[in-house]
């Protein structure tokens, strides 16, 4: 009986030495667990980050307006055009809508819809403070069939566009057709 009191004994006195290293191992497992939580948080901020939400955010909106730029329903061709200045800005804009006769006229004979599909896409230069980006784009343009064939067309486009940020966001403010060579041709086109 004696040794079963002695082991006894020896157990309360390993279990009472074990608690405070146990508090303390759950205290700096605490610690630890701040301070990675607080380095996480911190590193969702900063110049990088906020450079590179700036350039995703001109990634998604020059595919937004290519595709729009490039697609058009002529039963709604006004809206569609319409749509088209509001992408737009700058001379670029400028040009579109001193072309709005032309293009009206031009739709008005076309019987299917275009719709356009950006398949590739990169930022080339990008100045966040200017509020300036360059993007080169590939584009699909999808023609609904119409005619005797009854056959959708397909046509491939590359483009290098100008983006400015202006008040209510990013818009096209250039954008210039790419010749399978890849160097810009002269003018506006769309």
């Amino acid at each position: 009986m004696i040794g079963a009191a002695a082991a006894r004994r020896t157990a309360t006195r390993a279990v009472t030495l074990l608690r405070p290293a146990g508090y303390v191992l759950i205290a700096a497992a605490t610690l630890f667990l701040c301070v990675s939580l607080w380095s996480l948080a911190q590193a969702g901020r900063g110049d990088d980050n906020e450079y590179a939400a700036a350039r995703d955010e001109v990634t998604r909106t020059a595919v937004q307006h290519i595709t729009l730029l490039n697609s058009i329903d002529p039963k709604r061709a006004d809206l569609d055009l319409a749509h088209w200045l509001r992408v737009a800005t700058g001379p670029f804009h400028d040009a579109l809508k001193h072309d709005m006769p032309t293009a009206r006229a031009k739709f008005a004979k076309q019987q299917a819809a275009s719709n356009a599909k950006v398949t590739a896409l990169a930022v080339t230069d990008f100045d966040r403070s200017a509020g300036k980006a360059t993007v080169i784009a590939s584009v699909r343009i999808f023609t609904d069939a119409t005619g005797e064939d009854g056959r959708r067309t397909e046509q491939r486009k590359r483009y290098e566009v100008g983006m400015q940020r202006v008040a209510g966001g990013w818009k096209v403010s250039e954008l210039k057709p790419l010749p399978p060579g890849g160097k810009p041709t002269e003018g506006n086109g769309s």
